[in-house]
């Protein structure tokens, strides 16, 4: 029992660090506390499927840094995934003794921690400027507008489980207020990868919550057609919104160049020339942490002209990475590096339940624009969900 309690609060301490990204208080400090808690308590049984996906991961991970001509970079890159990899393990070793309602109050406590961060970053804004800055909502200056956005949306997936399950009407209402706050910060934001997956994530969320024979299936009907078009509505009235996605139309009718004065978006020129990167050596990758300083002398021969407000400047000026954790590791990984990466989503993805289950696939498509894996708001986030895999002792299924 005593270790149970320990392993309760190591999570929680965990769960309340991440959506705030102190500057002075790492949430590493907290996914530390969660792998000393699951080594001190229950049993070696193994999860084969979850160490197998970890330790394949890493370890070419590893290997490909041998024939990467940057190798002081693909250590660094080995440390950075280094919590995804360690919880993968270590939860893959032991089987945690833990029942069903304690994962839910992990998931509450994550949501209402988010809810909290979310809410002083908007007050903050308020006092500095009067009214809410896109440009200021980052906490700590660590997680930025895509992170923050992601981590609204899994706070969001997982107090709308508990929605259903509420037995009061108090309880019921509060949830209610919580996700609409979240999802107006998701809107807020104008993360447009978050803004095409939302209303996508709403319908199937719907179809899977009917699917169950929930109580009240009218109930739920109407409240995902509110959500729907009031988050529909907002994004066509907010003239931050609005702009975003009239930027993603004009920025599709110049895929290839630049239409009414308007120039693509940089990703389409990242992805172009880290294609190009990629295929110098499709199997076995250019070499752990090479991907990043290639993709950067390949830019060099970009001439298109971006503009940050009126200031016009070249891709080359920045070091950017692929902004796809996919295209990421086919270069530096080759095909091995996807299919070991695809590998440990997919285990990470079957194995979860409910809410958990929608996050893993947030985190994926959320990937397709930005190289998640390569800041730690993405790897601290995929450590927590890796932690969140249900083992077979857990007493009963989420909704």
């Amino acid at each position: 029992m005593q270790n149970r309690s320990y392993l309760f609060y190591a999570v929680a301490s965990a769960a309340v660090l991440l959506p705030f990204a102190f500057e002075w208080l790492s949430p590493l400090y907290g996914l530390i506390l969660v792998g000393i808690a699951v080594l001190f308590q229950g049993d070696w049984q193994p999860n084969k499927w979850l160490l197998f996906s970890s330790a394949a991961f890493f370890d070419w991970e590893l290997i490909s840094i041998w024939w990467s001509p940057y190798r002081s970079e693909g250590w660094s890159d080995l440390v950075m995934i280094l919590p995804i990899v360690l919880m993968g393990i270590i939860a893959g070793c032991k089987s945690r003794d833990v029942e069903f309602k304690t994962y839910r109050n992990w998931g509450l406590i994550f949501a209402y921690a988010t809810v909290a961060a979310w809410s002083w970053t908007v007050a903050e804004s308020l006092f500095k400027h009067g009214w809410v800055q896109y440009n200021a909502l980052e906490l700590g200056g660590r997680l930025g507008i895509h992170y923050q956005s992601l981590y609204l949306l899994v706070a969001a997936f997982i107090l709308e489980a508990h929605l259903w399950n509420a037995t009061s009407k108090k309880h019921r209402l509060l949830y209610m207020l919580l996700i609409v706050w979240l999802l107006f910060g998701c809107i807020m934001l104008s993360a447009r990868i978050h803004l095409l997956l939302l209303p996508v994530f709403i319908l199937v969320r719907t179809l899977d919550v009917l699917r169950g024979k929930i109580v009240k299936t009218k109930n739920a009907s109407l409240w995902a057609v509110g959500i729907l078009l009031s988050m529909m509505t907002l994004m066509a009235v907010l003239p931050g919104t609005s702009r975003r996605l009239s930027d993603l139309k004009n920025e599709w009718r110049s895929i290839d160049g630049m239409v009414d004065g308007k120039q693509t978006n940089h990703r389409v020129y990242l992805w172009k020339y880290g294609w190009n990167v990629a295929n110098k050596s499709p199997i076995f990758g250019v070499g752990n942490g090479a991907g990043d300083e290639l993709l950067h002398e390949a830019l060099q021969t970009c001439d298109a002209v971006f503009y940050k407000k009126k200031e016009p400047y070249y891709l080359y000026e920045f070091k950017y990475d692929f902004h796809n954790i996919l295209l990421q590791n086919f270069a530096e990984g080759g095909v091995v590096g996807v299919v070991l990466l695809l590998f440990l989503l997919t285990t990470g993805f079957l194995q979860s339940q409910g809410p958990w289950r929608y996050a893993w696939a947030l985190f994926f498509f959320t990937g397709m624009t930005e190289s998640l894996l390569e800041r730690q708001a993405g790897v601290f986030l995929l450590a927590f969900l890796i932690l969140q895999i249900q083992t077979r002792n857990s007493s009963a299924k989420s909704g």
